[in-house]
């Protein structure tokens, strides 16, 4: 796993779906690698959960950790099931106006929200996805997913 500040590519906020200009006041990613054994990968939802909480709680916008957790987890768990790639990539960026969690897996396709009956062990995460999420797509380069959550009220991001 590695941590790291990724350099601000151009349009990364139209790539999310947000009109520009919108300021990107804060961003975060953390880069998990793939081992292709489940066990093993199953620990590392739980290491983007509390990667995101602290990024909310250094934001300032802790009224939403819960949700961002909660999204951060359902797509991580869904990009390690069903992603093409060799690493899962998390992006959470700040704007003024919302936050964005991008996780990035590979080559996306066929994404749709199913319903899961009572019984069923999974099947459910796009569901609380599109039911938590402000607004939720799958990137314009078919390699991920994303979705935003808005900041009713935002302390001094520094």
């Amino acid at each position: 796993m590695s941590i790291a500040t990724p350099p601000l590519q151009s349009g990364v906020l139209s790539r999310v779906g947000l009109p520009n200009p919108l300021p990107l006041l804060r961003r975060a990613e953390a880069c998990f690698e793939r081992t292709g054994e489940y066990d093993p990968d199953a620990r590392l939802p739980q290491q983007a959960r509390r990667i995101t909480a602290a990024c909310m709680g250094v934001w300032r916008v802790r009224d939403l950790t819960d949700d961002a957790v909660l999204l951060v987890s359902e797509l991580v768990t869904n990009a390690f099931q069903h992603g093409a790639g060799t690493t899962v990539q998390v992006r959470l960026y700040l704007t003024e106006r919302y936050v964005c969690i991008e996780v990035r897996s590979g080559y996306v396709d066929g994404v749709e929200v199913k319903g899961a009956a009572d019984v069923d062990e999974s099947g459910r995460g796009l569901h609380l996805v599109s039911r938590i999420a402000d607004d939720w797509s799958v990137t314009s380069d078919h390699a991920g997913l994303w979705c935003t959550l808005p900041i009713v009220s935002v302390g001094d991001p520094r």
